[in-house]
C-alpha cells in the first residue's frame, strides 16, 4: 500500500486520469474492484494524509457486504501495483521516440517480416540521424544494425555474395555504433569519478573505471572510426573531453576540448550539446575553485554561459526550467566581472525561465545584489537603499540562499556606515551559527571566518590603530573557496590607497 502512495503522489493531475482510464479498458483489467479501490485512494490525491486512508476503510467501500479479508485487500494492491507499472512502461514507452520502434523490429523478426522490417529500420536509421548523436542515439542505432542482421541470418535463405557483403557491411555498423556507445559511456563515468576526486583533494583513484579506460587506445579508436566515416565524431569529442580533465593543468588541453566541441555542436542533440558546454563550465569553475588563472577564467566561463543561455540549452523535454543555482551562478559572476547592463538585462529576461513557485523570490534577490554592487561601484546610497528596499520584499524563511540575504544585509550595513547595526548582526550571526545544526561544519568555518574579517575592517573603517592591515589583506588573500572573497579584497585594498593618497598629500 505505502509503495502505491509514494508512486501516485508523483502523479501528474493528467496521469492520475489517464490511469484511471487504463484501468477501466478491458484489454488491461478485468477486475472491477480494482476501478473501485482506484476511485477511493485517488479521492485522497495529491497529499494522501487523512485518518480514512486505511485499509478497513478501503476494503468497506469497495465490498460493503463482505467481512474485512486482509489476504484479499492485499491481493488487489499486488494487482493495483501491477498495473501501475504496467500503465508507466506503457506511457514512457510511447513518450520514447525510438525505443518503441526498435521493440517492434524484434517483434517483426520473430514474425518473419524480413521486408517490412527493412523498411522500418532504414526509417528508424534516418529519424535517428537526423535527431543528431548522442550515446543512447547510438545504443540505438547499434541495435537497429544488429536486428537487421539477425533478420538476414535467420530468414534469409539466399546466400550470394551481395548478401554476405551486405551482413557484413551491417555488422560493421553494428561495432562502430556500439563503440562510440561504449567510449562515450566509459568516459562519462570516468569523468565523475575523475571530477568527484579532484572536488575532494583524493589522489591515485584506482576504480576499474578508471583502469578499463587507461587500459583502451582511445586515439588508435577514434582513428579508426573516422577513416571509416567522418560521420564518426562521437570518439574523438570524448577523448578531447578526457584530455581537458585528465591532464587538467594543460590549458590547451580545454581549449582544444572547446575547439571540436564547437566544430561539432550542430551534429549533436541537444541534450548532448548542453553535456558538453556543462563539462566546459564545470572545468572553468574546477580550476576557478583551485585558485588558478582567475581572472581568464571568470571571461571564459562568462563566454561559456552566454552561449548556454542564447542556445536554451538550460531547456530539454523533461524541463523547461533554468535551474535557480545556475541562475544564481551566472549573475553573481556578471557583477563581479561589473557587467551590470547585462546583469539587468539578464535579470528581466531569464527569471521568466525560472521555477514559478521561486521566480518572486530570486527576482527580489536578484535586483537587490544587482543594486548593492552597482550602488557599492558608484558609491550611490540611492541604489544601496534600492537594495534594501528588495531585500524586505523577500518572504520565504526557507529560501535557498538565505545566507546569501545575511550577507547581502551585513554587506550593505557596511557600505552605508551602519557599523553600529553592523557589528550588533555579526554577533546575531555568530550566535545562529553556533546554534545551527543545519550548517556542516566547513561551511561555519567558512562563514566565522567571513564575520572576523568583516568586524576587523569595520573596526578600520573607525579608526582602531590595532587592526594590521597587511595581516588583515593576507588572511583575505589565501580565503580560497569563497564567493565574497573579491568583496573583502576591494574593501581592504581601500586602506592601502587611502594611506598612499594621505602619503602623497604629506610630501
Amino acid at each position: 500500500m505505502n509503495i502505491i502512495i509514494e508512486i501516485l503522489k508523483e502523479f501528474t493531475p493528467q496521469e492520475i486520469i489517464k490511469f484511471g482510464k487504463f484501468l477501466k479498458s478491458p484489454y488491461h483489467n478485468k477486475s472491477n474492484k480494482l476501478i473501485k479501490l482506484y476511485k477511493e485512494i485517488r479521492k485522497f490525491y495529491p497529499a494522501f494524509k487523512h485518518d480514512k486512508l486505511k485499509e478497513y476503510y478501503l476494503y468497506k467501500r469497495i465490498s460493503p457486504n463482505l467481512k474485512f479479508n486482509g489476504s484479499t485487500f492485499r491481493n488487489l494492491i499486488v494487482d493495483l501495483r501491477s498495473l501501475i507499472d504496467k500503465f508507466l512502461i506503457t506511457e514512457n514507452l510511447y513518450e520514447s521516440r525510438f525505443e518503441k520502434e526498435i521493440l517492434l523490429l524484434k517483434v517483426l523478426i520473430n514474425k518473419n517480416q524480413y521486408s517490412y522490417l527493412n523498411l522500418k529500420a532504414k526509417k528508424t536509421l534516418i529519424d535517428l540521424k537526423e535527431d543528431g548523436l548522442d550515446s543512447n542515439n547510438c545504443y540505438s542505432m547499434s541495435v537497429v544494425e544488429l536486428n537487421k542482421f539477425n533478420s538476414k541470418f535467420i530468414h534469409k535463405r539466399q546466400k550470394t555474395n551481395r548478401d554476405i557483403k551486405d551482413s557484413l557491411e551491417t555488422l560493421n555498423k553494428y561495432v562502430i555504433h556500439i563503440t562510440n556507445f561504449f567510449v562515450s559511456e566509459l568516459v562519462n563515468i570516468n569523468l565523475r569519478i575523475l571530477t568527484e576526486a579532484q572536488k575532494f583533494n583524493l589522489e591515485g583513484d584506482s576504480s576499474f573505471v578508471s583502469q578499463i579506460t587507461r587500459a583502451i587506445d582511445l586515439p588508435k579508436i577514434s582513428k579508426l572510426t573516422q577513416i571509416i566515416s567522418k560521420d564518426n565524431i562521437l570518439v574523438d569529442l570524448y577523448l578531447h573531453l578526457l584530455n581537458a580533465f585528465e591532464d587538467f593543468d594543460n590549458i590547451q588541453s580545454f581549449y582544444n576540448y572547446k575547439s571540436v566541441t564547437s566544430k561539432y555542436l550542430k551534429r549533436l542533440t541537444r541534450d548532448e550539446q548542453a553535456y558538453h558546454y556543462s563539462m566546459l563550465i564545470c572545468y572553468c569553475i574546477i580550476k576557478k575553485a583551485k585558485g588558478k588563472s582567475n581572472i581568464s577564467f571568470d571571461s571564459e566561463l562568462f563566454g561559456l554561459y552566454n552561449t548556454f543561455l542564447k542556445e536554451k540549452l538550460f531547456m530539454d523535454e523533461k524541463s523547461h526550467y533554468l535551474d535557480e543555482g545556475l541562475f544564481r551562478n551566472i549573475l553573481i559572476l556578471a557583477l563581479r566581472l561589473r557587467n551590470f547592463e547585462w546583469a539587468f538585462e539578464f535579470i528581466e529576461q531569464y527569471t521568466k525561465f525560472l521555477h514559478s513557485e521561486k521566480r518572486k523570490n530570486i527576482l527580489n534577490l536578484s535586483f537587490a545584489e544587482y543594486y548593492y554592487h552597482l550602488g557599492s561601484i558608484t558609491k550611490s546610497s540611492e541604489k544601496l537603499n534600492l537594495a534594501f528596499d528588495y531585500l524586505v520584499k523577500i518572504k520565504e524563511d526557507a529560501f535557498i540562499v538565505k545566507y546569501d540575504i545575511k550577507f547581502l544585509y551585513l554587506m550593505l550595513y557596511y557600505d552605508l556606515g551602519l557599523y553600529n547595526d553592523l557589528l550588533n548582526q555579526l554577533n546575531n550571526y555568530r550566535k545562529f551559527l553556533l546554534r545551527s545544526t543545519l550548517v556542516p561544519k566547513e561551511r561555519k568555518i567558512r562563514f566565522n571566518k567571513f564575520l572576523n574579517i568583516l568586524e576587523k575592517l569595520t573596526y578600520l573603517k573607525q579608526g582602531d590603530p590595532h587592526i594590521d592591515v597587511d595581516d588583515l589583506n593576507f588572511q583575505i588573500i589565501n580565503f580560497d573557496n569563497f564567493n565574497y572573497k573579491n568583496w573583502l579584497l576591494d574593501k581592504v585594498q581601500s586602506f592601502f590607497k587611502s594611506s598612499k593618497l594621505q602619503k602623497t598629500r604629506a610630501s
